[in-house]
């Protein structure tokens, strides 16, 4: 844009000088003019790119900024399901610790149980006679 502008004024102050100076045809000073002109709509047309190419670049970092907001919101789902992860599998672990218990209890209580109460009977007998 700034090379446009510089030809722009380079070509002015060309048609400028050759008319101050009195040798200019009406012909240099016509193309000098175009030149000018081309110059000038050069510019507006790097000026209206720029623009379109900052829009676009603002829209992309829209863009990243809602990509990475997901992007942080899956991290913490993905956090709080291994949270519950880890508290599903320690109160299984603790469920499996009590079964053990209660199955090591119903196996040996029965046996002692069982025991006493043979026990309990021979007692009996032996007070009987």
């Amino acid at each position: 844009m700034l090379r446009s502008a510089g030809q722009l004024s380079l070509a002015g102050l060309v048609a400028t000088t050759l008319m101050l100076g009195g040798c200019a045809t009406t012909g240099s000073v016509k193309r000098a003019q175009a030149s000018a002109d081309q110059a000038m709509q050069r510019a507006q047309a790097a000026g209206a790119d720029a623009q379109k190419a900052q829009g676009s670049a603002d829209a992309a970092g829209s863009a990243a900024q809602k990509a990475q907001s997901s992007a942080d919101a899956a991290g913490s789902a993905a956090q709080a399901a291994s949270s519950q992860a880890q508290a599903a599998s320690a109160q299984v672990a603790d469920l499996q610790t009590k079964v053990q218990h209660l199955q090591y209890h119903r196996q040996h209580g029965k046996r002692h149980h069982h025991h006493r109460r043979h026990h309990h009977r021979h007692h009996a007998a032996q007070k009987a006679s």
